[in-house]
This record gives structure tokens, C-alpha cells and sequence, in this order.
């Protein structure tokens, strides 16, 4: 009868023992995803600023056809990796509002619009604008002729 007695006293006690761990394994995936989720929406400005420095030299008034066109593969590699990833709020998108491009249609990269190359002959040069968004990420980029 004794031993009974102790065999239920030790069988509660493990059954505590778990409960408790199963209830600390819970709290501490709720709290780690959030701190996750939370790394992932706020970007530090070192993060930032890396970021957009891979595409600042490529903004102005005066862009050869060639300088855009590596910054539309860029934007491309970039957009892929970020669909890879899950990094969507690091996506890239670009603009052309104007024609006198040339088309070359990517059916795998929907934030092209399917463009992948400018018009790079003599004499042709682009303004090259970026768009940020709250955080200060470049976000949008639009391409236009210069006249």
C-alpha cells in the first residue's frame, strides 16, 4: 500500500514536471516569434544604409543606357533573392513611364513590367530616381528618357 501511495506521488510530481516544460517550450515560441518578427520589420540603419548604397550611385540626371541596365539586373537578382528569402519588404520596384526602351519580356520576375534592358546607344542618357519608404529602404525606382 505504501509503495502504491508513492508510486501516484511520483507520477503527479512528472506529470507537473511536464506540464510546467510544455508551458515554458509555449512561452518561449510566442515571445520568439515575435522578437523575430519585429527583427525583421525594423532594419537597422547600418542594414539600411547597405542596402540603398548598392543603388544610389546608380540614381541622377545623367545615366548612361549601360548604368541603368546593370541596375535593372540588379534590382532583378535582388527581387528574386528577396522572393527566396521571404524578405518581401526588400523588394524592388521600377518604373518606366516613358518609352524609347527596349523590351525584353522575363515572364519570372513580376515587378519588371518584363523590361530587362534600356536603349544604351550614343548619346542616350536616363534620370534615375528613387523612392523610399518610412523606414528610409529605397523601394521604387523610376527610369525616364532625358530629352
Amino acid at each position: 500500500m505504501e509503495n502504491a501511495s508513492k508510486a501516484l506521488i511520483i507520477a503527479g510530481a512528472i506529470m507537473v514536471s511536464i506540464m510546467i516544460i510544455s508551458l515554458g517550450v509555449y512561452i518561449f515560441n510566442n515571445f520568439g516569434g515575435a522578437a523575430k518578427e519585429g527583427a525583421i520589420k525594423k532594419l537597422t540603419e547600418q542594414e539600411i544604409g547597405a542596402f540603398n548604397s548598392r543603388i544610389t550611385p546608380y540614381l541622377g540626371q545623367n545615366i548612361p543606357g549601360s548604368e541603368v541596365n546593370a541596375l535593372i539586373q540588379y534590382v532583378i537578382s535582388n527581387d528574386l533573392n528577396c522572393v527566396k528569402s521571404g524578405e518581401t519588404h526588400k523588394a524592388i520596384k521600377i518604373t518606366f513611364p516613358t518609352s524609347g526602351l527596349i523590351e525584353v519580356k522575363d515572364d519570372n520576375v513580376a515587378g519588371i513590367d518584363g523590361i530587362k534592358r534600356v536603349d544604351t546607344s550614343s548619346g542616350k542618357y536616363y534620370i534615375v530616381n528613387g523612392e523610399y519608404d518610412s523606414n528610409g529602404l529605397i523601394t521604387t525606382i523610376t527610369v525616364t528618357p532625358k530629352p
